[in-house]
């Protein structure tokens, strides 16, 4: 019997388990695609590099964000902005490719949870779509709410509940790489900042990254809206190199609603011992949840399990 399953591999499913390597607790780590990560995911194109993740990160706890990034071996892997925003030199891949390189447990890549249940008085039932059945002393579930929704129905059903109207919008996010920055304007109203981001190891020399996120409606297509925000801009069509990242039901809503810090609050108290939730949809906060709260869930939650 397994002494943990880690349900999810994005980042803060990643934190949880390297925690858990650290402290010598048997796991097994369940991701529903074929890699880690997540959304988090950087590609190169002409000499760019590219996020399908936001490039930027705001960070609640620089100290702590800092310190963490030295224990991986990434000290010099970031720089802050003129915004004061924190920026990998070589995409935020890098952070999921040090997380995964800790990690010595076994990985079921597209493997999907269907529910959660109780084989006995100590131990989890984990059920497989594809059948398969598996056991733990404790559970780590770093799902999406509209995943958890359903695996939870069983295990505990006003978690469910108060998960099933949990709301996300659709985002494209386009990043557009050009050379010759002096002839893009970077202004646009007062309400719609433009990030100037200049990095000699990000981009070819005298070039510019732009990274606009769109949220669309689920018929529209992404090069149509590329055209529309070129076009608005003043910043034509012929990039250096571009990089379009679509998901679907992916940017969480629900920070904006008056409840959802209390809601929050109420599931993780519903939470049986030896259960943990955890991933930016669960942060309680009324603000888009930032990259070091990710990872510090991680952590707490591998820490607080009674094993």
């Amino acid at each position: 019997m397994r002494d943990v399953v880690v349900i999810g591999g994005g980042l803060s499913g990643l934190a949880a388990a390297y925690e858990l390597e650290k402290r010598g607790v048997p796991y097994t780590l369940i991701e529903v695609k074929s890699r880690l990560g997540g959304s988090i995911e950087s590609v190169e194109s002409n000499g760019f590099i590219f996020d399908s993740a936001p490039m930027c990160h705001a960070v609640d706890d620089p100290a702590f964000f800092e310190a963490y990034l030295a224990e991986l071996g990434l000290k010099d892997a970031v720089f802050i902005n003129n915004d004061g925003l924190l920026v990998f030199h070589r995409g935020t891949q890098v952070l999921i490719d040090a997380l995964k390189a800790k990690i010595t447990a076994p990985i079921m890549f597209r493997m999907a949870v269907s529910t959660l249940g109780m084989l006995d008085a100590e131990r989890f039932a984990i059920c497989m779509e594809n059948g398969l059945l598996l056991d733990a002393k404790a559970l780590i579930v770093a799902a999406p709410a509209r995943y958890a929704e359903r695996m939870f129905y069983t295990l505990v059903p006003e978690i469910a509940f108060r998960l099933l109207d949990y709301r996300y919008d659709n985002i494209v996010r386009v990043s557009l790489g050009y050379s010759h920055t002096n002839t893009l304007p970077l202004e646009y109203g007062h309400d719609t900042p433009i990030v100037d981001l200049r990095v000699a190891r990000r981009m070819p020399k005298d070039s510019l990254t732009v990274q606009a996120a769109l949220r669309i409606e689920e018929a529209e297509q992404p090069f149509d809206v590329v055209g529309e925000l070129a076009a608005l801009m003043g910043w034509g069509l012929n990039p250096a190199a571009d990089h379009i990242a679509r998901w679907n039901e992916s940017d969480p809503i629900m920070w904006r609603q008056s409840d959802h810090v209390e809601n929050m609050h109420r599931i993780q108290a519903l939470l049986p011992m030896g259960v943990a939730l955890i991933g930016s949809d669960y942060i309680p906060t009324n603000k888009p949840p930032h990259i070091d709260e990710r990872i510090r869930q991680g952590l707490q939650a591998a820490q607080a399990l009674v094993i």
